[in-house]
């Protein structure tokens, strides 16, 4: 026995020259302890296992000490077990950590769902009215509600009140026939602004007119027969108003949302709405719209339209936002959008002396590049035309600009300076007709 197990148990070890306890003297020492565990040295024992042992050697004949010495080495064993348990418990401790973190995780995760959709309801939940926009719908009075938004947008702008233009259109008697009534200032009649004002005016009773459309278009109403004759009679004369190709894509953009507001699709010839998409096609509602109108079924059509009329970058727009890169693979697309661009510049340069014209072309390469740029980066494809490479190439266009306009005056400067010089001469032979010593001959 180890001199701390001696100490630990209360009795002199062997060396003291003290006499060796008895096992009663053991068994008082020990029932003072915990009535659990008892540490002796080599780590913790049952004490009333230990009492028990001590009582049956006290009761036999059995020598106390090699007893003791025995049993010494029964707590050895169990020590290191117990120490064997111990680490065991403590990866059993780290598993029941690591469960719990997840668990932690998934609960919070579930929690933050919760929160999201809570907040996704409640941005879809219209927000209440103002009254005063309120009784203009109840009451069906479209221009009033007209004028009533056109003042409020002049601080607010129209995106920030759609929920509550939504709200309100749904308390009106006949949302379509209200709508109907607003718009119909699409084009005013007369106006009594002019010049610089009264395409503020435009623009404003415009930008109101879309933002009904818009709000008309995501509540849905339910349109009678009545207000559907009435928007297609409005749509027909709307599109008389459009003069080709190069008209403001705003009177386009609102044509079709009128359109597909009243499901209006089969008014116009295919077409026609090809023609009227063209113009818009690179709007961001653009897609939506042409979803609206039931034409889905003939998107690749459309697309091969565009690529017929060169117009690449509208083309791509469509192609990526209904899933037909495997049919219209992007790369070829880009590259003769570039081509186009570097072979009108070439054009013009060679077919007209004028500065103004190849500076124009110039900025139509420019444009074109830079539409690539964006492109790309919009829909991330993955090709050779980097933001880089494609900089580099504006660059060169900016340069060559710049050093046509010195060109132009270092010409200017030279025209000027001979200009000059004959001028002086010419005013050098006023003064010297005008001088009579000059003249006169000596004698």
């Amino acid at each position: 026995m180890s001199k701390s197990t001696h100490s630990s148990l209360g009795w002199p070890g062997p060396n003291t020259g003290l006499a060796q306890p008895s096992v009663r003297s053991c068994y008082d020492s020990v029932a003072g302890f915990s009535p659990v565990y008892t540490e002796l040295g080599l780590g913790f024992f049952p004490v009333h296992r230990l009492r028990k042992r001590m009582v049956s050697v006290e009761n036999s004949s059995t020598d106390p000490n090699l007893f003791l010495t025995n049993r010494l080495g029964d707590i050895r064993a169990y020590s290191s077990s117990l120490a064997s348990f111990t680490l065991q418990w403590k990866d059993l401790e780290e598993l029941f950590e690591s469960i719990q973190l997840s668990v932690d995780d998934c609960f919070n995760d579930i929690q933050l769902r919760q929160k999201q959709i809570t907040e996704a309801l409640s941005s879809t939940m219209p927000s209440q009215p103002r009254p005063e926009l309120k009784y203009l719908c109840l009451n069906m009075d479209g221009k009033g509600l007209r004028s009533f938004l056109i003042e409020k947008i002049k601080v607010r702008p129209p995106f920030s009140m759609g929920d509550e233009v939504s709200a309100a259109l749904l308390s009106a008697p006949d949302p379509a026939m209200l709508v109907l009534d607003a718009v119909d200032g699409f084009y005013p009649r007369k106006s009594k602004s002019k010049g610089k004002d009264k395409r503020s005016e435009l623009v404003d009773i415009r930008r109101i007119c879309v933002l009904l459309l818009e709000q008309l278009m995501k509540i849905s109403p339910r349109i009678g027969p009545a207000v559907t004759a009435k928007a297609k009679n409005l749509a027909v004369e709307w599109k008389t108003k459009i003069n080709g190709e190069n008209d403001n894509s705003s009177r386009v953009f609102g044509l079709l949302l009128l359109l597909a507001a009243y499901e209006l699709g089969c008014v116009f010839q295919l077409n026609v709405l090809f023609d009227l998409f063209e113009m818009v096609a690179l709007h961001h509602q653009a897609s939506e719209l042409y979803r609206r109108l039931g034409l889905m079924d003939r998107v690749s059509d459309f697309i091969q339209n565009l690529i017929a009329k060169r117009k690449q970058i509208e083309a791509i727009k469509f192609i990526y936002e209904f899933g037909l890169v495997d049919k219209f693979p992007p790369f070829p697309l880009l590259r003769a959008h570039l081509q186009d661009a570097k072979r009108a510049h070439k054009k013009a340069t060679k077919e007209t002396n004028s500065h103004r014209s190849k500076d124009e072309a110039i900025d139509k390469e420019i444009a074109a590049v830079k539409a690539v740029i964006s492109c790309v980066k919009d829909h991330k494809i993955k090709c050779k035309y980097t933001s880089k490479n494609l900089g580099k190439r504006i660059n060169q266009l900016k340069a060559l600009k710049k050093s046509r306009e010195k060109e132009i005056e270092g010409g200017k400067d030279c025209t000027r300076t001979a200009s000059q010089a004959q001028q002086q001469h010419h005013n050098k032979k006023k003064r010297l007709r005008a001088d009579p010593a000059t003249n006169s001959n000596p004698k």
